[in-house]
């Protein structure tokens, strides 16, 4: 003891031992209990999927909410507090009463993600979050179209524009899906065109207020679609009828064709009007010509093109006042280009030929004026005797032909 009291007798002494007091003082405060620190976590994510089947056995989604995160305050012993993370709490909502899509407010709840950690926690920063539920769905709607950018050649027109594909499928929140009333491919740039064009577009969708809406939350399949536009030059062209089985020789304008239209005004397609010069209404057999009888055909157009009158049908006929027919007795039959020089014409005179044409042509028409001739480089006879098909030329004028069909027997 009197070594002990020496020692604290002196002064540097008693200052050093109450140093080492103070030292041992400060730990057990920094280490034991009456060190409790608060501490605010921030930014801890609000766990919706935690006891998600409330809502999804009813077919719903989270579709947006107020919040993702919330700050959270915890006391701690301050080794412990000092470490803590967002990761060792769980935020969610407290989801009771859900009876069908909408707005929901639910309470948080905080927790500890392990027992091991010794902390409290004192409160969240938010203690509720409103949430939207609702079920997705997706729907198909048609594709309207705005070309109002596009700027038409002074000497074009454009036709009806389409879509490829002609409808898009929307995936969304059956609120918002519902909400929207049409979808329209809008061309996006100024441009001026001449001929047919495809062009890109951007989808934009419209409420029924016809207001362009925020596509929030909504999936569109598509971003663009492609617009064709067809662009068409108007042309005045003149309607013609066409004859099938024309004799050689003979002149149809001679035969007075009178149609119900003589011109007919379209719409064709930019790049093809210098090709279109005329409208070919239809044809009429001359072998099986009536006259005065009227011929109707039905408007048949090109692709691209259309009318742009009131016209779907045509009706010609051919005039018979002008007109007059007589048979006769053929007995002038001529075989021409036979190289071989043997084929003899066993038939003499081919009868009842009816001829047709200008009435004063037909009157002065003579049984020797008309020839019919075999073609031997248009048949492949057989060697013995036979009967061909005959044509017939009538040299003296053009204003008459021979109508029908008619044979003679030859021996090879």
């Amino acid at each position: 003891m009197e070594i002990i009291d020496k020692i604290l007798d002196k002064k540097y002494a008693r200052i050093a031992l109450a140093a080492l007091f103070a030292s041992f003082l400060w730990l057990y405060v920094a280490l034991g209990v009456a060190n409790e620190h608060t501490k605010v976590i921030k930014n801890v994510p609000v766990n919706f999927q935690y006891r998600q089947s409330a809502y999804t056995v009813l077919g719903l989604d989270i579709i947006e909410t107020d919040i993702e995160t919330v700050d959270v305050t915890v006391t701690g012993p301050r080794s412990v507090t000092g470490d803590l993370t967002a990761d060792d709490i769980i935020v969610y909502p407290n989801i009771t009463g859900i009876n069908g899509a909408g707005k929901y407010t639910f309470t948080l709840t905080a927790e500890r993600t392990s027992s091991v950690k010794n902390f409290t926690i004192d409160s969240l920063g938010t203690d509720s979050v409103t949430m939207r539920l609702d079920t997705i769905v997706t729907k198909e709607f048609p594709v309207e179209v705005d070309i109002s950018t596009i700027i038409v050649a002074p000497d074009c027109m454009a036709e009806m524009p389409t879509t490829n594909p002609s409808t898009v499928t929307i995936t969304g929140p059956e609120y918002k899906i519902n909400t929207v009333s049409r979808v329209v491919a809008a061309t996006v740039g100024n441009e001026t065109i001449s001929t047919t064009s495809v062009l890109q577009s951007e989808i934009r969708l419209y409420d029924e207020n016809d207001a362009l809406m925020d596509a929030k939350y909504l999936t569109v399949n598509r971003d663009s679609v492609d617009i064709t536009i067809p662009v068409v030059k108007e042309v005045i062209v003149p309607v013609k009828i066409r004859f099938t089985n024309k004799p050689s020789g003979f002149n149809t304008d001679n035969l007075h064709i009178s149609l119900s239209v003589s011109n007919i005004r379209l719409a064709v397609p930019a790049a093809n009007r210098q090709s279109i010069t005329e409208y070919i209404a239809g044809y009429i057999d001359l072998n099986a010509l009536v006259p005065d009888k009227d011929y109707v055909f039905d408007l048949s157009l090109p692709n691209g093109c259309r009318s742009m009158d009131a016209v779907t049908q045509i009706t010609a006929s051919v005039s018979g006042a002008n007109l007059a027919q007589k048979t006769m007795d053929v007995t002038e039959i001529s075989v021409i280009n036979d190289r071989d020089g043997n084929v003899d014409v066993v038939t003499d005179t081919i009868k009842g030929v009816t001829v047709i044409g200008d009435k004063d042509a037909v009157e002065k028409l003579q049984s020797g004026n008309v020839i019919a001739q075999i073609d031997m480089s248009k048949l492949s006879a057989a060697v013995g005797q036979q009967t061909v098909e005959v044509s017939f030329v009538i040299p003296s004028t053009d204003r008459v032909y021979v109508m029908g069909k008619y044979t003679v027997n030859i021996r090879i």
